[in-house]
């Protein structure tokens, strides 16, 4: 059996017997996060009750009631919901604090998944402070308060990036020398330089990636209909025009 990786949490396997570790968010980094995401809404908030206000004093109460019903419901739950869906589960919070919302499997979050455990927010808040979603988050051990146990996901750590001087054990590159001076001998790399290949795959999406180690490995027993259907789900995330040529093209540089 496969030993946990070092300072994880979590650990999921692909059907490629591909691991890949997270370490899930702790309970006083969520909170930070959370204040600072209810800051942000708390000032919005604001702004709309100060428009509902100068709404009210023209003469239209009842738009100016409508405005702080309504506007605060879509405020409140469209902040959470839209910024996690179309910010691969962070919302500013989060991303300040490097935190991020996923599958339980590690996927990127879906915009359905989003909605759910925003929607089911309104329960974790009972009766005040999140009091029901602390209880289930110390009660099931594995960091979820109940809109992630119903979404289907979880809250880790966000990856950190190192840079490739960092994992050689040594400094970061001198500065130029000055121009005249003799040019110095570059020193042996204790590590293959990165490959064109390799770099362009370093720019892709983390999930974006996953995907693609699968799609590589699995492309041969698959059928073009099928590969074509697979192409079509990350569309938006590969080429607009070819997208299976897209898909093909990056598959070739992960099996280099």
């Amino acid at each position: 059996m496969q030993e946990p990786l070092p300072d994880t949490d979590l650990v999921v396997a692909t059907p490629e017997r591909v691991s890949f570790g997270y370490q899930v968010a702790g309970l006083g980094t969520r909170a930070i996060a959370q204040i600072l995401d209810l800051l942000i809404l708390g000032g919005v908030l604001l702004g709309l009750t100060f428009a509902a206000i100068a709404i009210g004093q023209a003469g239209f109460d009842v738009v100016a009631y409508l405005l702080v019903i309504i506007g605060g419901f879509v405020v409140v739950f469209g902040y959470f919901w839209a910024s996690e869906a179309f910010w691969s589960g962070q919302t500013i919070g989060k991303k300040v604090f490097r935190l991020r919302a996923v599958g339980d499997r590690g996927e990127p979050m879906t915009f359905m998944q989003a909605g759910i455990r925003n929607v089911v927010r309104i329960v974790d808040f009972l009766p005040y402070g999140y009091g029901v979603g602390l209880v289930v988050l110390f009660v099931n051990g594995k960091g979820k308060r109940l809109g992630d146990l119903a979404a289907g996901t979880i809250v880790v750590k966000d990856s950190e990036y190192i840079g490739l001087w960092q994992l050689a054990g040594g400094q970061p590159s001198a500065p130029p020398p000055p121009p005249g001076a003799p040019p110095a001998q570059a020193p042996a790399l204790p590590f293959a330089p990165a490959t064109p290949a390799e770099l362009i795959l370093r720019r892709l999406d983390p999930g974006l990636r996953r995907f693609i180690t699968s799609y590589a490995r699995r492309r041969p027993e698959l059928p073009v209909p099928m590969r074509a259907q697979l192409a079509g789900q990350v569309q938006a995330s590969l080429s607009a025009a070819v997208p299976l040529a897209a898909l093909d093209y990056l598959a070739d540089l992960e099996r280099q």
